[in-house]
């Protein structure tokens, strides 16, 4: 008989063993997930920021270029400005020279009407014609090598005014491609915060999933602690445990009027806990188990057990029973069990024996729909890795 009983307390905690090392196997895996996209964030925010450090470190650079180059053109400017004044002054003096020419040749013609008279004259003024010619010539082609310099520096002047095109629209580009970088980069930014959120609202939901019987516990508790019933507790799974002979009189099975009044007022209350929308999707069963004492045979007591456990049921479906809907009842007929244990399940007190009064006992719990809650999670979970 320990040995069942042993058996059974073995088989129920390796369940939850299981159980707890899958949550905490699924809990590492979220923690990996989260630590990696944390990772890869910062990461990706180090080479973007690297990346605009070199883009603005260039454009520095060839805006100090730039500067350079204006200041030159400036200069040539101003060289050419000199020049073109330079040459308006040669031009100025060409033509006083070529009205001292033309004075020249009239007082040559008067020099000829003289010619006689003034052939010393006439010779020397000559010379002086053919001096001015020599510096006629000199002068003009002063003024062509002057024209050829001009042109020189326009040449230069538009090399250079193509070279600044060149560099600005150079400039705009990586502008562009700038504008273009950190625009990419606040779309990531957006996307690792929408990520973010959506993993805190997948995380909430796995917490509410594996605290969902911790929740229903603490309700039957409240509900139970509400009904002010002595004789009658919940323990730490959920289940439901009230004295016999509060419910039958001694080897009977029949309902005592002081246990329909218990059932009236507690039932209620405990499956409109378990047939909740929050819950009913995660409960797969309610048992009603009767247990006997170790007084008289196995076969006898598992037929008291199994009628006790039996007449409360029958009781709660009955019409005399009126805490619950129709509906309700017809959702419990799906889920309902009634087991009779006989005396396979004794209480024991400290000292080893077997404590009669508190083995006589009916007991009414529920189970978890493992498998749905499972897939819950592992649908979360897939999400959380997309």
């Amino acid at each position: 008989m320990r040995r069942n009983s042993r058996n059974h307390s073995g088989e129920s905690g390796s369940l939850w063993i299981s159980f707890s090392d899958l949550m905490s196997a699924l809990m590492l895996i979220f923690v990996l997930i989260l630590f990696y996209a944390v990772y890869q964030y910062y990461d990706m925010l180090e080479v973007k920021t690297a990346e605009l450090l070199r883009q603005s470190g260039i454009l520095d650079q060839q805006s100090q270029q730039l500067t350079l180059s204006q200041q030159e053109l400036e200069a040539k400017e101003q060289a050419l400005s000199q020049a073109q004044t330079a040459l308006e002054t040669k031009e100025q003096e060409l033509d006083a020279q070529s009205q001292k020419l033309s004075e020249t040749e009239q007082a040559q013609l008067l020099l000829q009407a003289k010619l006689v008279l003034q052939e010393d004259t006439l010779n020397s003024l000559q010379s002086r014609l053919t001096e001015q010619e020599e510096e006629l010539e000199t002068a003009l082609a002063a003024q062509q090598a002057q024209q050829a310099l001009l042109t020189e520096r326009e040449a230069q002047l538009s090399e250079a005014q193509a070279a600044q095109r060149a560099q600005q629209a150079l400039l705009t580009d990586q502008k562009a491609q700038l504008d273009e970088a950190l625009a990419a980069q606040r779309a990531q930014q957006a996307l690792l915060t929408q990520q973010q959120t959506q993993m805190e609202a997948q995380q909430a939901q796995l917490d509410k999933l594996v605290g969902v019987k911790s929740a229903i516990i603490e309700e039957l508790m409240r509900a139970l602690a509400d009904s002010n019933i002595s004789g009658a507790s919940v323990d730490d799974s959920g289940a439901i445990v009230f004295s016999s002979e509060m419910m039958f009189d001694v080897n009977r099975s029949t309902l005592k009027d002081v246990g329909k009044a218990f059932l009236n007022s507690f039932i209620p209350s405990y499956l409109k806990v378990l047939m909740s929308d929050q819950y009913s999707q995660y409960v797969s069963q309610i048992i009603i188990e009767g247990h006997t004492d170790t007084d008289g045979t196995f076969l006898k007591n598992m037929q008291l057990s199994q009628e006790r456990a039996y007449a409360v049921l029958r009781y709660i479906l009955s019409d005399e029973f009126t805490g619950i809907s129709s509906s309700a009842k017809r959702r419990l007929e799906e889920i309902v069990t009634v087991n009779g244990r006989s005396y396979s399940d004794p209480i024991y007190r400290p000292d080893g024996s077997v404590d009669m009064a508190a083995s006589r006992r009916v007991v009414i719990k529920f189970r978890m729909n493992d498998e749905q809650m499972v897939n819950e999670m592992l649908s979360i979970l897939e999400n959380m890795n997309r």
